[in-house]
């Protein structure tokens, strides 16, 4: 017979000290004092309003009264017992926060509404904590629902928690003044922060202006235009020459033929000849794979990458660089799939966004790969604009620069002619627009100023 009991015994327990028996966290305390202050005082709720949401009051008496604290505010009106006590009755709310006498306990309550930036900071911080606890009841109701694949799962596990810390993020929607902002425009002006970083480039970031965090890049060419080797020699002149890590993602190639076109890179031999591990060669190989492997460099290789999960890869390689990548490319837009099939420039035009809003959030440039529609092949000038983006939506709109690739031998098939013209259509970084040429190899995917 088997002993149920042993049976029991060896399995494991996910129960967490009885959390269900735990009040969440909260300090109505903190809360009263607030609504208070904003009675008592005309100018606290401006001091507050940006940063505390309704949704961060415990009591729901509470939420209701800041509501209407803020739908007053926003129209210029007092906040004082009167108003709060006639919008609520207005809005059929007033007999559910327990009436006038429930606002003037709050009122008598309260000497001063001197610290109430730093109590509006307590009870977002336990809004907060309770939000990270539904995540986690989420991720563990996630973890059972055994029918769905486990990178699915994974994904919405991260997307749950990022959420929370993204909140957590005190100046996304707060109101700046006019000093603050000098002080702040004049410190990073001394520092030279205001400057985009250049790696030496020097006629195509004497347009661009170098480059720039928080910033979308969208590269965008034809099919062999050269765009991945673009990035490529992009991502090694950053680690090389300003000495960041790169993240390098490759929804299209494999991870073995990135890295040949970036050995080839470094050490100026055909691509072609690494692939076939020509022994002529192979000492300079060897010694490329070594100078391959002591650079900040990592790939995150996915078929089919939402943004969801290249946010995912941003966050993790930042912590393994030590807390700040470089920059992060994605090559390319059209091969992260489409959330629904609806209409397919709105859905290209989403996705842009949420990539720009990983560039913001991590305060990283990222460059976004973006193929394009042929142009009209019986012109004479057959230059690329902005018009013959793929499915473009909002990529124009979203983006914070858009540069485009064009070799005119690949029309001409002259294989002596090796400019590429960088055709910059968009920069709202620093202003400028135009046409930058470089010399490029695309057998080892360098490209190189022009002879001044």
């Amino acid at each position: 017979m088997h002993n149920n009991r042993s049976n029991q015994d060896n399995v494991l327990s996910f129960s967490c000290d009885r959390a269900q028996d735990r009040l969440p966290p909260q300090n109505i305390e903190a809360e009263e004092n607030i609504l208070g202050g904003i009675m008592l005082d005309p100018e606290a709720i401006s001091r507050i309003s940006d940063l505390l949401i309704p949704e961060a009051f415990y009591v729901n008496a509470h939420k209701d009264i800041y509501t209407a604290a803020i739908k007053l505010h926003a129209q210029g009106k007092p906040t004082d017992i009167l108003y709060l006590a006639t919008w609520l009755a207005d809005n059929g709310l007033l007999e559910r926060i327990g009436g006038r006498n429930k606002l003037a306990t709050l009122f008598d309550r309260t000497v001063s509404a001197v610290n109430i930036d730093a109590l509006a900071n307590l009870v977002m911080e336990k809004y907060q904590r309770r939000q990270l606890i539904k995540a986690g009841n989420e991720i563990v109701r996630l973890g059972y629902e055994t029918e769905t694949d486990l990178p699915q799962v994974l994904t919405q596990a991260e997307q749950r928690v990022f959420s929370v810390t993204h909140q957590a993020d005190g100046d996304q929607h707060k109101v700046f003044s006019a000093s603050e902002m000098a002080v702040d425009l004049y410190q990073k002006l001394e520092a030279g922060q205001t400057r985009g970083e250049k790696v030496g480039w020097y006629d195509l970031e004497s347009i661009t202006g170098g480059i720039y965090p928080s910033s979308l890049v969208v590269v965008a060419a034809e099919s062999h235009m050269g765009k991945t080797h673009f990035m490529i020699s992009y991502a090694y002149e950053i680690m090389t020459k300003l000495s960041k890590p790169v993240l390098y993602i490759t929804p299209e190639l494999d991870k073995t033929l990135v890295n040949q076109r970036m050995i080839a890179r470094i050490t100026n031999i055909d691509a072609a000849l690494i692939q076939t591990s020509s022994q002529s060669y192979w000492p300079q190989i060897a010694q490329g794979v070594a100078q391959l492997s002591d650079l900040p460099w990592k790939l995150y290789e996915f078929s089919s990458p939402t943004p969801t999960m290249i946010g995912s890869a941003v966050r993790r390689a930042a912590v393994e660089f030590g807390g700040s990548i470089g920059a992060v490319f994605v090559d390319y837009l059209q091969q992260i799939p489409l959330e629904s099939g609806g209409n397919m420039a709105h859905e290209v035009g989403k996705i842009t966004r949420q990539i720009r809003d990983i560039a913001k959030y991590h305060k990283i440039p990222v460059f976004l790969g973006c193929q394009i529609n042929r142009g009209n092949q019986n012109s004479a000038d057959k230059r690329p604009n902005r018009h013959l983006l793929r499915n473009s939506g909002e990529i124009f709109e979203v983006c914070d620069q858009l540069i485009m690739l064009y070799r005119n031998s690949v029309y001409t098939n002259d294989s002596s002619d090796r400019t590429i013209e960088l055709i910059v259509e968009k920069n709202r970084l620093y202003g400028k627009l135009g046409t930058a040429t470089m010399l490029c190899d695309l057998s080892t995917s360098r490209f190189l100023n022009m002879a001044r």
